[in-house]
C-alpha cells in the first residue's frame, strides 16, 4: 500500500471515532433523564453547545492547519474528546455535561475535515477526490458501528459503562493507531497534468475552473469569496 493510504486510513480512522462518538449522544438522552430527572430539552442543550464551538472553531482550525502540523492537531483534538468522554462517564451535574459538550466539540473541531483535508491534499494530486472521499467514509462508519456499540454497553451495563468504553476506544485504540498512520512517510503522486493548461490557468487565461488543473495553487480567502461555489457551500453547510 502506498504510504499516501496510509494517510487516508488514518484520518478515516479519526473522522470514524469522532463521528461515532458525537453521534452517539441520542442513546443516553432517556437513561440520563431518568438518573438526574433532566429534561430532553436540557439535555439536547449540550448538543447546541458542541454544535456553536464547531460553527465558530471550524475556520480556527482549517487557519491553524495551514500554519502547523494538522496530524498533531488532529491527535490533539482526539485527546480532548476522550478525556472528555471518560469525564462524562463521572458527572453528576447538569452543568458539567455542559461543559465537557463544549470541549469535546472543540476536540472534534481539530479532529475534523477542516484540519484533515490539507494532511491528505499534501499527498495527493491526481486522485485527491477518491482520498477525500474514502476519508470521509470514515464518519458514516462510525456513526453506523459506535452508536450501536454505545446502545449494546448501555444495555448490558449503564450509561457510565458506556461512556467510559467509547473514552478507552478513542484513547486507546483509535489515537495509537492513528497516530501512526498520520504520520507516515510519504511521496506525493507525480504530476503529469497538462503543462499546456496549467501555464494557461497560472496566466488566467484557462475557462474552466482553476482547480481543475492546478488544485494546489488555489484562491486566496478574498478571491474564493467572489466566487458562486464558495457561497453555495457556506450556505450549504447550514442547510
Amino acid at each position: 500500500m502506498s504510504s499516501g493510504w496510509l494517510i487516508v486510513a488514518g484520518a478515516a480512522l479519526v473522522l470514524f471515532g469522532a463521528a461515532g462518538s458525537r453521534f452517539s449522544f441520542g442513546v443516553f438522552l432517556t437513561p440520563l433523564s431518568e438518573d438526574f430527572g433532566w429534561s430532553r430539552s436540557s439535555l439536547s442543550g449540550a448538543l447546541a453547545i458542541a454544535g456553536l464551538a464547531t460553527a465558530f472553531l471550524r475556520p480556527i482550525a482549517g487557519y491553524l492547519s495551514d500554519r502547523f502540523d494538522p496530524a498533531k492537531m488532529a491527535l490533539v483534538g482526539m485527546v480532548m474528546a476522550g478525556l472528555s468522554l471518560l469525564g462524562l462517564s463521572q458527572m453528576q451535574e447538569l452543568w458539567q455535561l455542559y461543559v465537557l459538550f463544549l470541549i469535546m466539540g472543540s476536540g472534534f473541531t481539530l479532529a475534523s475535515p477542516a484540519t484533515l483535508t490539507r494532511l491528505i491534499s499534501t499527498a495527493f494530486t491526481k486522485r485527491r477526490s477518491l482520498a477525500l472521499s474514502l476519508a470521509g467514509s470514515g464518519s458514516a462508519i462510525g456513526e453506523t458501528t459506535l452508536v450501536p456499540i454505545s446502545a449494546v454497553v448501555l444495555t448490558l451495563g449503564d450509561w457510565r459503562a458506556a461512556y467510559i468504553v467509547l473514552s478507552l476506544l478513542v484513547l486507546v485504540v483509535i489515537i495509537p493507531i492513528s497516530f501512526r498512520l498520520l504520520k507516515s512517510k510519504f511521496t506525493p503522486e507525480v504530476d503529469d497534468r497538462d503543462p499546456v493548461e496549467i501555464e494557461k490557468t497560472a496566466a488566467g487565461e484557462s475557462k474552466g475552473p482553476v482547480c481543475a488543473w492546478a488544485p494546489d495553487q488555489g484562491m486566496s480567502l478574498k478571491e474564493a469569496a467572489k466566487t458562486p461555489i464558495f457561497w453555495a457551500l457556506v450556505f450549504g453547510f447550514f442547510t
